[in-house]
């Protein structure tokens, strides 16, 4: 497709790759777009529609793509509204907030955190969905109910129709301009109000159906509760999932926060039982009721250190996830005591306390969060999941159960999982089904006709909840409302997108077998990604998500690639978009629910590519690592000294063509010095720590001042009385990380097990712990040692291998010093996360200063080891958020060499160990 006038052209992509990358969300349906567009304003958003209308093409907008029913994805222009979309402005001291599309919901909640509100819509998702996603499905959730759903909440909005008109409700000006430069759309809207509201029958059933969750087909209540055409229509848009304007801003009236919350989970040996004793929660007031049946509980075992023995759960049982959310705390005091002892009395078992402890409530609320994903890797690999959404009289629960599970009986889904929001009567139903056969596609047709008549016919629900219409229940949507009402939402859309460029056939369809056309296919790839339904959960957090991919469009790529739809093109552009650019950084894992790491997958394509010479080269570098580190000190030195007489910029040229040339790493600017050697320092006998400073701290210095973090090391233990061994043969071992980061399996399987060996012989078979300087290194050697032989294992598993965090927090826990009067901001590596550190790092650096900062969009530095010097991009995009966080700050801290010069690259910060705070604090005097 041609590129928009006026669009500048890295806002347009027809690549292949680009194109089959977006032709996923996290639905069961697949539409490759003919373009991928990245506007990064409203004039671009103009030049799209006008190109669009021109074109007569089809243009989808999309956020964070966590979409369950294919609103999200395109045959025509894909227009990702992330990249640039993503400020936010609070009002009223925390009562409303203006918020971009592209803010992710959860994050909108930490920038209200402090004036304790939060926004209203509470999806599953909200760690990833985005603002544009949660206003155009009407999302609501857990605790929000009907009240304060997107609908409800919405203060004002700012949209683009598709003729390229702006309007915004805040300004009362665009009030008389709507009705002025839109007569026949305000016309329209003003004839539907009256058709509506003369008739007194479809005021009614639209109050009945609107009573409970409903998100099929257009706000039709924004009619009978709304007067302004421009007012009716700007929340006609809520929910309209993209089919009647471009929303470019949103302000959201804002709710409480109470800060005190306690969750519990009650066991029933049926959902009869679970759901009769609703009243006890309900009277109480309970703020959110969760309902898991049997196989959503088994879930659990996907989760590290399950809160309950997932092993023990009953056919048949049923589970309520519960929370009470309060600012009084003798009133959370009395509800702990009284709602244990009544759910008991009818029957309930408490598998887990009552908590109000944060890290209790996140496992119980992670596990309900997580439902789909976890159920999707239950599934038969190569099949797809649906996830339905479905509302009812919540009264009428125990019987809905009955007839969905023996409607998926008859039809063979025999792995349906059930679950949802019980007090809103809310329910989720989620299967695998083979759309690889006829008979699979059948035997979805038939669930999705059932399912449709039970739900309208014999229990008067809805179809949809809260996860919007989409190409699933559009063929569905007179069904429910009835011709009359169905046609007024026809002539709104045709008289709003006049060319029906808007998301066609998202909402409102004229082909009635619409859901069961372009079915997603999941083939069979690989181990480490197969459980993937790309729920999109991993994406915020991916370093390389606003320059290339993210960890689901590796994997959807991938899949097109084994399913024959890619071309030579695709296979030569993942090597940079999806190999290259990818951090392999792990954190993707602690975002997926089923523990899906496309860091290991991607080094594992990395092993399957490298030549058998480059194995061999990188074996015999693991066997003579000592010479390794010498030609790297050499050539740091050279660069150095060459940097020295010739300027840094000169420097940064010439090895720039290098690189292109040669693929040697690029010169940086904050190239530290080379570390003084390190040598075998005390004895095993005498010693009660043993300290293995890392390859990294071998080579480079820890500062500006050319100290060594090995020097700092020592002094603190010193301080500290403890004496320290560096054991012999130190320079010819490596946790193993530069080799397993780029796919050399032999290399690092061979280097760590010299390590262990090293470790196990310095710390007397494992009876003196060992500290390590660099947090990815110690990561490395406690986490990634799986191809180990079991002797290793053995070794490792009885080493007492502790952090530099740990062995500090423990060095300064009974030092009494005054804090130091400075502000600091903390960098965490990525390992520091994945070994749940974050806290005890913060802790450290508050018992050594006044204040301390982990910036609130802390994420990988993509700095990656050596990618820094390699692509220096990935860092850039990686870190410009977190930088403008702190721009205002001077000392920063970190656990890993090669994350500081990443994060000093961009900002004007110095970085450098945490263990320069340490000593800092410890050097004062004692008064």
């Amino acid at each position: 497709m041609v590129r928009p006038n006026n669009l500048s052209k890295n806002a347009w992509s027809d690549r292949l790759i680009d194109r089959l990358a977006y032709a996923h969300d996290a639905s069961m349906y697949r539409l490759v777009p003919e373009a991928v567009a990245r506007p990064k304003s409203e004039q671009d958003v103009k030049y799209i529609l006008r190109h669009a209308n021109d074109t007569k093409s089809p243009v989808t907008f999309r956020t964070g793509g966590t979409s369950l029913s294919g609103q999200s994805i395109s045959n025509g222009i894909l227009a990702e509204v992330v990249r640039g979309w993503q400020n936010y402005h609070i009002n009223d001291d925390g009562n409303s907030i203006e918020l971009q599309p592209g803010v992710i919901g959860a994050r909108a909640n930490v920038y209200l955190a402090p004036y304790q509100k939060r926004i209203g819509p509470d999806p599953a998702s909200i760690n990833s969905a985005r603002i544009g996603g949660i206003i155009s499905n009407n999302s609501s959730g857990m605790v929000c109910g009907v009240k304060y759903n997107s609908y409800h909440t919405m203060k004002n909005i700012r949209f683009m129709l598709a003729n390229g008109h702006v309007y915004d409700t805040s300004n009362q000006d665009d009030y008389v301009q709507f009705i002025n430069s839109e007569p026949d759309l305000s016309a329209g809207i003003t004839a539907c109000k009256k058709e509506i509201e003369s008739q007194a029958e479809i005021v009614n059933m639209i109050r009945r159906k609107y009573s409970i969750k409903n998100t099929i087909g257009y706000s039709l209540n924004a009619f009978i509760d709304y007067n302004h055409p421009l007012d009716i229509f700007a929340h006609l848009i809520i929910g309209a999932e993209g089919t009647l304007a471009f929303c470019s801003k949103v302000e959201l009236n804002t709710i409480d926060d109470p800060p005190l919350k306690s969750t519990g989970l009650v066991l029933f040996d049926s959902v009869t039982n679970a759901i009769s004793s609703l009243s006890i929660l309900l009277d109480e007031g309970a703020d959110a009721i969760e309902l898991m049946d049997d196989a959503s509980l088994r879930t659990a075992e996907h989760f590290t250190n399950a809160p309950y023995d997932y092993t023990s759960i009953k056919s048949q049982s049923a589970g309520l996830l519960f929370e009470f959310q309060r600012h009084d705390p003798q009133e959370i005091e009395t509800l702990m005591k009284t709602v244990p002892k009544n759910l008991m009395s009818v029957g309930g078992k408490l598998p887990v306390d009552f908590s109000n402890d944060p890290r209790n409530q996140l496992a119980l609320w992670n596990i309900r969060k997580g439902l789909y994903p976890t159920v999707g890797a239950l599934r038969k690999k190569g099949t797809s999941v649906i996830n339905e959404d479905l509302c009812y009289d919540y009264k009428d629960l125990p019987k809905v159960v009955n007839e969905l599970k023996s409607m998926c009986h008859h039809w063979k889904y025999n792995d349906a999982v059930l679950f949802g929001h019980a007090k809103d009567g809310n329910l989720h139903f989620a299967t695998s089904m083979d759309l690889n056969s006829h008979d699979g596609e059948k035997r979805f047709e038939g669930l999705m006709n059932d399912l449709v008549d039970i739900t309208i016919k014999k229990f008067d629900g809805s179809l949809k909840a809260e996860h919007g219409t989409g190409r699933n229940m559009a063929p569905f949507v007179e069904y429910e409302w009835g011709g009359e009402l169905y046609n007024i939402m026809w002539r709104i859309k045709n008289l709003a997108d006049q060319n029906h460029i808007l998301n066609p056939d998202v909402l409102l369809t004229k082909d009635n077998k619409l859901h069961l056309r372009n079915l997603k296919k999941i083939p069979i790839v690989a181990d480490e990604i197969d459980l993937c339904v790309e729920c999109g959960f991993c994406e915020p957090i991916c370093p390389s998500k606003e320059l290339t991919m993210t960890p689901r469009q590796r994997i959807a790529v991938q899949r097109e690639i084994e399913l024959g739809n890619a071309d030579s093109t695709v296979l030569k552009d993942f090597k940079y978009d999806g190999i290259d650019t990818c951090a392999t950084d792990g954190l993707c894992e602690l975002s997926c629910p089923v523990n899906i790491n496309t860091g290991s997958y991607v080094k594992s394509l990395n092993h399957q590519n490298h030549s058998s010479i480059s194995k061999a080269i990188s074996l015999w570098s693991a066997e003579h690592f000592s010479l390794i580190q010498s030609l790297a000190r050499l050539g740091l030195k050279m660069g150095k000294f060459t940097e020295s007489v010739i300027n840094t910029s000169f420097m940064n040229t010439i090895t720039k063509g290098m690189h292109k040339l040669l693929g040697v790493p690029q010169w940086h600017k904050h190239m530290p010095e080379v570390s003084s050697p390190i040598h075998s320092i005390g004895n095993a006998k005498d010693a009660t720590w043993v300290y293995y400073p890392s390859c990294i701290t071998r080579v480079f210095t820890g500062d500006n001042d050319k100290s060594s973090v090995k020097d700092i090391m020592l002094e603190i233990a010193e301080k500290c009385g403890h004496s320290i061994f560096i054991p012999e043969n130190l320079n010819n071992t490596c946790c193993s990380q530069p080799f397993s980061s780029k796919g050399y399996l032999d290399a690092a399987i061979s280097i760590q097990e010299k390590t262990i060996d090293l470790l196990w012989n310095a710390s007397n078979k494992g009876k003196l712990p060992i500290v390590i300087d660099t947090s990815p290194c110690t990561y490395q050697l406690l986490h990634q040692n799986k191809f180990l032989d079991d002797k290793t294992k053995s070794k490792l598993n009885d080493l007492q291998i502790v952090d530099i965090i740990n062995f500090l927090f423990e060095c300064v826990s009974s030092a009494d010093r005054p804090k130091l009067s400075k502000e600091v901001v903390l960098h965490p590596t990525c390992s520091t996360e994945k070994m749940d550190e974050m806290q005890k790092m913060k802790d450290l650096a508050e018992k050594c200063v006044t204040k301390v900062t982990i910036p609130t969009h802390w994420g990988c530095c993509g700095f990656a080891g050596d990618k820094g010097l390699n692509i220096p991009e990935l860092n850039q995009v990686a870190t410009h958020r977190e930088i403008d966080d702190i721009s205002l700050l001077s000392h920063g801290y970190s656990t890993s060499r090669t994350c500081e010069i990443g994060m000093m690259t961009n900002s004007n910060i110095s970085y450098r160990s945490i263990a320069y705070l340490v000593r800092d604090y410890l050097n004062q005097r004692v008064n």
